[in-house]
């Protein structure tokens, strides 16, 4: 009877986790729009810098930085990470960068450096973050991806156990600077 609860409570986790990373996939398609055909115009006419960087028949160099800054607009913060680029990259021109990092704004492309930003409509990794799964339980959640959120620990408690004002804020995810302060919140509502 224990090895099923277990069972159970594991694959609850899971089903969880993956709900969440749906949740989040989907906040971040309802907030992605599509360019006008102004915007697509302006870009047409007028060359971005990275791209009149690397013409001339310039590529990307073997170990070329790539610095990526992701903004995250729920917390406001950004997170700046420095990688080389990928080995099936290198000796790519512009369109290459580009295609390969189609979810990021190219900022800067040359042989030796290219920075890109993304905004992401999550809470940053520094947060914890109380919200509601499938099953309306109220669950703790951490950027552990960049752009999707994990569940850190399930709380005994559904979303109607608390008041209105309360299972809103859980409904858009409520971020906090620790897991102390979201579980002191969460017992000021319940």
């Amino acid at each position: 009877m224990m090895k099923a609860l277990k069972r159970w409570g594991m694959l609850r986790l899971a089903v969880t986790t993956l709900a969440l990373a749906a949740v989040a996939l989907g906040l971040m398609m309802r907030q992605a729009r599509a360019p006008t055909a102004d915007e697509w115009a302006r870009e047409a006419e007028t060359p971005a810098p990275a791209a009149e960087a690397l013409e001339n028949g310039a590529r990307v160099r073997p170990g070329c930085a790539v610095i990526q800054t992701m903004g995250f607009s729920r917390c406001g913060h950004s997170v700046t990470r420095r990688v080389n680029v990928p080995a099936s990259l290198a000796g790519g021109d512009f369109a290459a960068v580009r295609a390969y990092y189609d979810l990021w704004q190219i900022e800067t492309c040359t042989p030796d450096q290219i920075t890109m930003t993304r905004e992401i409509p999550l809470f940053c990794p520094m947060h914890q973050v109380l919200a509601i799964n499938e099953a309306g339980e109220i669950v703790l959640t951490r950027n552990a991806y960049g752009d999707g959120m994990a569940v850190v620990k399930a709380y005994p408690l559904h979303v109607e156990d608390v008041d209105e004002e309360a299972r809103d804020a859980l409904m858009a995810g409520k971020g906090f600077d620790s897991q102390a302060d979201a579980e002191a919140w969460l017992a000021s509502v319940h």
